[in-house]
């Protein structure tokens, strides 16, 4: 199953922002980042203001770390509304 969904210029840079440490993360635990890593080229290429679509799988991968990032931000006190409004458009 697909989903389209409209990524604004903001809600680009906070997903691409919310996956790269995710990434990473799996990449020095020795784990395979090839569906993260796909998934940021996909959102890297897509231009801004347009609808794509995303499977399930893509559209979960991006909530856990968009999450991880809005919560990590909460613990420092920083601002999450771009962040808090990705994540809307995700459910």
């Amino acid at each position: 199953m697909m989903k389209k969904i409209k990524l604004t210029r903001a809600n680009k840079s906070i997903t691409l922002k919310a996956l790269a440490p995710y990434y990473y993360q799996q990449r020095a635990l020795g784990h395979s980042t090839e569906k993260p890593g796909r998934l940021i080229l996909k959102i890297n290429a897509l231009p801004a203001d347009k609808r794509a679509s995303f499977s399930v799988e893509e559209i979960h991968l991006m909530r856990i770390t968009i999450n991880r990032l809005r919560n990590e931000r909460l613990g420092k006190g920083q601002y999450t509304d771009a962040a808090d409004d990705m994540l809307l458009k995700l459910f």
